[in-house]
């Protein structure tokens, strides 16, 4: 009785020993820098292009931000619900992006995403222009709705396009770049608006970032759907 309980000892010791010995070497893996992974994209041309069509897009979107409310006393007769009005027309785009953003991203895999792209900076462009000359705040909002649905369908077409040209490897990189683009457009695109409203006036702020959005349509033609 003693040996067995001898020989269990020794087996239990020798199966605690195997498992302290027991040893995970970790692998480490260097992490590339910016310079390194930009090297490593295939499609240099044609990421910046997206890269700078993202930027633009929130440039325009966020260039009317700062002067909405302003604009909206300028055409309203009752100011005083300037505050809500202003809220219901610049969350009208929101509500546009909810409604269409997955029908046009269905669209984009059916056609191709290059061209969902083109046809949405050209319509974006087009929907800015006649929302310097309207007379009342209800105008404005239904022209703020149209926009967002074209709008719906840019972020995911330049999304799908990211993806594809980006090695698997790189793709959470090359995004973190992209939404620092659209960051950096929402920065640009408050400045912006500021700024032209109070040189030139708020409806040169409608007319200069169609003029964006319609030159950048121009660059994805031949950069992108071409």
């Amino acid at each position: 009785m003693c040996s067995i309980t001898l020989h269990l000892a020794e087996g239990r010791s020798l199966f605690y020993a195997d498992v302290e010995k027991e040893s995970f070497i970790r692998e480490d893996s260097k992490t590339l820098g910016i310079k390194e992974v930009w090297i490593a994209v295939p499609e240099k041309s044609l990421t910046i292009t997206l890269f700078v069509t993202f930027l633009v897009l929130t440039v325009a979107l966020y260039s009317v931000e700062p002067v909405i409310t302003v604009y909206i006393t300028q055409l309203s007769r009752n100011t005083g619900h300037v505050a809500l009005i202003a809220g219901l027309v610049f969350s009208a785009s929101g509500l546009a992006n909810i409604v269409a953003a997955p029908r046009l991203g269905k669209l984009s895999d059916k056609i191709g995403a290059q061209k969902v792209i083109l046809a949405a900076l050209i319509a974006a462009g087009l929907l800015f222009i006649p929302q310097a000359f309207v007379q009342n705040p209800w105008q404005l909002m239904g022209l703020s709705f149209l926009l967002g649905l074209a709008a719906a369908g840019l972020i995911p077409s330049v999304n799908i396009l990211v993806k594809k040209i980006t090695p698997p490897a790189l793709t959470g990189r090359v995004f973190g770049f992209n939404m620092s683009a659209g960051y950096l457009g929402v920065f640009g695109g408050s400045v912006l608006g500021g700024q032209v409203a109070a040189w030139l006036g708020i409806r040169y702020v409608f007319m200069i970032t169609s003029t964006l959005l319609l030159v950048n349509a121009v660059w994805v033609y031949f950069k992108v759907y071409k």
